[in-house]
């Protein structure tokens, strides 16, 4: 007899455990966070960083140039 030949139930149970997150995560991606963005609390907030230029993903807001105005009244109100 081979056992190898059949997965373990704790296996096929982490199996599915993984699928399960992979699939919540590329439903909250693709579906949720898209809807979000239409709703009315947080498309203002996107068209005014569209309007401005402003990259939500860059790792630093002074790397966006509509922001080094406002970087450098904050630098020289720390001096």
């Amino acid at each position: 007899m081979n056992h190898a030949a059949k997965p373990q139930p704790t296996q096929t149970r982490g199996r599915l455990r993984l699928l399960s997150v992979v699939v919540a995560l590329v439903l909250l991606w693709c579906v949720v966070l898209p809807w979000l963005g239409t709703t009315r609390y947080v498309k203002p907030m996107i068209e005014h960083n569209e309007r401005w230029g402003i990259d939500p993903t860059a790792l630093f807001y002074t790397d966006v140039e509509a922001m080094t105005y406002r970087d450098r009244l904050l630098r020289r109100a720390k001096q």
